[in-house]
């Protein structure tokens, strides 16, 4: 990556409120004054994930900023084009333009920007797949992924099956709610949680197959049923969550080719698949 790739890469400090009406003060440093509020506020996941929409648009504009009197209907029209031309899908175009318009919003509420309706006939609306266009396994390949030979698999690849099962068995329970499971959760042959994705609490009857993973990868040393999260700084924990889904997903798609999937298998596929159990 040349220098002027990197300088694109890279947001804008963003200003102090004193500053924010000066001269140079446009949505970028806005938006990432957002992204540092979010981690002020211990929100590391919706911090990291606002950042990577906005490292999508900066490469998108080729340059660090934007007055607000430029962002206009014309530029976000262009930007949905550009998005298209990148054979992303309705939903993940859907995803970038929905959090800029989120932004956007904000700053208007502020009074840090005028309104001008730029989102004004966009359809930035989430399109609901219908079961037969999901990713899933059938029942039957669940089964064929328990009982593999899994003589050949890494630690990390069998920790990562074994997540994958734990998951499609608990509902389609993600990986940020199976992280932080703990023996309290456990009570009468009953798991129960609350949904750290929906707020929800979450009922599932608990099993001899649910034991015996957990029984794998129980760690004296831990309050938690799976030994990933082992700090408990907040932004330490939250690095670790995300390099745990990274791994996981990775030794998913290798076990998944070796299955002759056509689609990546990862945790997102369990929750379609325990949906298609249900059926």
């Amino acid at each position: 990556m040349n220098s002027k790739q990197k300088d694109i890469q890279t947001a804008a400090i963003p200003l102090s409120i004193p500053e924010r009406a000066g001269e140079g003060f446009g949505f970028i440093t806005y938006a990432n004054s957002r992204v540092e509020k979010l981690k002020d506020e211990g929100r590391y996941d919706a911090a990291n994930k606002l950042k990577m929409y906005l490292r999508k648009f900066v490469t998108y504009l080729g340059k660090n900023e934007i007055p607000f009197k430029d962002f206009d209907a014309l530029l976000i029209r262009n930007y949905h084009t550009w998005l298209k031309n990148q054979e992303l899908g309705r939903n993940t175009i859907s995803l970038y333009i929905r959090n800029l318009k989120r932004i956007y919003r904000l700053a208007v509420d502020e009074g840090i920007a005028t309104e001008s309706h730029p989102f004004k006939d966009m359809d930035v609306s989430y399109h609901i797949k219908k079961m037969k266009d999901r990713n899933r396994l059938t029942p039957e390949e669940v089964m064929r992924l328990r009982y593999m030979d899994t003589s050949g698999l890494r630690p990390s690849a069998l920790f990562a099956r074994d997540l994958f099962l734990f998951a499609v068995l608990t509902k389609g329970m993600t990986g940020r709610d199976m992280f932080y499971l703990t023996k309290s959760n456990l009570k009468d042959g009953v798991l129960t949680y609350t949904s750290k994705v929906n707020g929800k609490q979450e009922t599932v009857r608990w099993n001899g197959f649910l034991q015996e993973i957990v029984d794998k990868y129980a760690q004296p040393d831990t309050p938690y049923l799976f030994p990933v999260i082992t700090s408990e700084e907040p932004k330490e924990q939250w690095r670790q969550h995300n390099a745990a889904i990274h791994t996981i997903n990775w030794n998913l798609r290798k076990i998944g080719k070796t299955f002759g999937l056509s689609f990546p298998l990862n945790l997102t596929v369990a929750r379609h698949s325990w949906e298609s159990l249900e059926k």
